[in-house]
């Protein structure tokens, strides 16, 4: 092996240490520790005490101990062309993160301490690492801390910006809060200096992190943070510029638009939504969504019945020229083909980011061109049953629930051409509307208003052909919420337009079908 250099910028651990597998730069305590663990693969290092924390297509952690001092161990994969490429051109990536890391402490930024870096064997290729102190009693921050902690966030996004610094990756996932409630950064790898940023770049800089909420920097629960952030603090300048609030609501649709479609691709990648599972010549190739809220039995049994229904699949409950369909008590099974299957999975993950209620995805199934996807059933029947058997209760809340969903979904630039009773399922004890059959879902950019009233003309038609259950109160209850949803997610929508070209296509729709 042929040991890498210093750290960028010639930054340098104290105690530099060479160990036999690799130049590596720690303390005294940690390189005794780190010597004998480099002796063994990267996949027996959770034999050897350190336990996997995450896995992703780029990198793996893992936490543990090296002698007495407690650590998370990053280790950076670069399977692909591109990633070697990059490696090649800029050095290995936990060189990289070990320098920023001490870059960012050198100015006085709270950053987690690198104490070792170098390189590892996984499978006979060599992979770079970087070792940092685990910071005790730490959790992921949330916008659900107290206002005092949301408050020095906002002081150290602000404190970041105006040391120049670009991090291109700073979410609330790569900051940690610790016991005393003081922040953290973590996860370096993107940090570069770029001089001091202008207001439009501190916008995307709040819009990234605040990416979590509807109305990112101008949602109600980052009012603490963006507060203090505005206030700076340490002589700062404070931010009273007018425009900044309509650079933020910018920014945070520009961040939507842009977050939408890599999302999508998350639907076929390992990451933490997904797992990819290998791909060999005559097998199918399996992937499987990821659900933190799901206990591990619970998913297991899921990921059994899934097998085993498209393994051996029954009668189909109903077949077609797009394929057949087949339901479990637990599961919906549908057969496409195989760009069609790729295409309905990925408008699962598309709804999932848009928040719009759907049946939770379980799994893509493609075997010699032919996809099967597999979703949670919702254990009830359309809402054009419940109004043939006179069942259906509330109409008024139901539209409201309904207007909200339809609402988000096309503030984040999405279109249903299939929206119709039939396709809508009511979450049993609740008022909650579900989405299925996403066939017909497509993606267009957000500002893009086309479509929208075709999608609302569909429904009203088949409101009005169902006897308008609920009356005018219950389309005025839609339109409060499709309004809502837009003004929550900082999408401006003319109403009245939208309004009469649904009108428009409810009458050619209703023509149509008479």
């Amino acid at each position: 092996m042929v040991p890498h250099g210093p750290t960028p910028g010639n930054e340098r651990l104290p105690h530099s240490t060479a160990l036999r597998d690799g130049l590596v730069t720690a303390s005294t305590e940690v390189a005794d520790a780190l010597a004998g663990l480099l002796r063994h693969d990267v996949a027996e290092w959770h034999r050897h005490g350190l336990e996997p924390v995450k896995e992703r297509t780029v990198r793996t952690v893992l936490r543990g101990r090296l002698g007495e001092v407690a650590v998370h161990v990053k280790v950076f994969r670069a399977d692909t062309l591109s990633d070697r490429a990059r490696d090649a051109a800029r050095g290995p990536r936990g060189a990289r993160e070990a320098g920023n890391l001490l870059r960012a402490r050198a100015v006085g930024l709270p950053a987690v301490e690198p104490v070792a870096l170098g390189l590892a064997t996984d499978a006979g290729t060599e992979r770079s690492f970087v070792v940092t102190r685990t910071v005790e009693a730490a959790r992921e921050f949330s916008f659900a801390l107290p206002a005092e902690v949301q408050a020095r966030v906002g002081r150290l996004l602000r404190r970041v910006h105006d040391s120049g610094v670009i991090a291109d990756d700073l979410h609330p996932g790569n900051l940690l809060v610790d016991a005393a409630g003081e922040p953290w950064l973590v996860d370096l790898t993107s940090f570069r200096h770029g001089g001091e940023p202008g207001a439009e770049a501190r916008a995307a800089g709040l819009a990234l992190f605040c990416q979590t909420l509807d109305g990112g920097p101008l949602s109600p629960a980052a009012r603490t943070l963006t507060a203090a952030y505005r206030e700076g603090g340490d002589g700062a300048e404070r931010l009273v510029d007018r425009r900044f609030d309509e650079l933020c609501a910018r920014q945070t649709r520009r961040w939507r638009a842009a977050a939408l479609p890599k999302f999508g691709r998350r639907s076929e990648r390992s990451c933490r939504h997904t797992e990819s599972g290998p791909k060999r010549r005559g097998q199918p190739q399996w992937f499987w969504h990821l659900d933190p809220a799901r206990p591990e039995p619970a998913a297991v049994a899921l990921r059994d019945a899934a097998r085993s229904l498209a393994e051996a699949p029954p009668t189909p409950h109903k077949s077609g020229r797009r394929g057949a369909v087949w339901l479990t008590d637990a599961l919906v099974m549908k057969q496409r083909e195989q760009s069609l299957a790729r295409r309905l999975w990925r408008a699962s993950y598309w709804l999932l980011f848009a928040g719009v209620p759907a049946p939770r995805p379980v799994a893509l199934r493609l075997f010699r061109r032919v996809g099967l996807v597999l979703v949670e059933r919702i254990a009830n029947v359309s809402l054009a049953d419940e109004l043939a058997r006179g069942e259906l209760d509330a109409p008024t809340a139901l539209a409201g629930d309904l207007g909200r969903s339809v609402g988000r979904l096309h503030a984040c630039g999405l279109r249903n051409r299939d929206l119709k009773l039939d396709n809508l399922v009511r979450v049993p004890g609740t008022h909650t509307v579900v989405m299925v059959d996403l066939d017909g879902v497509r993606r267009k950019a957000p500002t893009d208003t086309r479509g929208r009233g075709r999608d609302l003309g569909r429904l009203l038609a088949a409101f009005r052909a169902a006897g308008s259950p609920g009356g005018d109160g219950a389309v005025g209850a839609f339109l409060r919420g499709y309004l809502r949803s837009h003004r929550e997610l900082l999408m401006p929508v003319s109403l009245r337009r939208v309004v009469r070209r649904a009108e428009q296509r409810a009458r050619e729709w209703a023509k149509a079908h008479s």
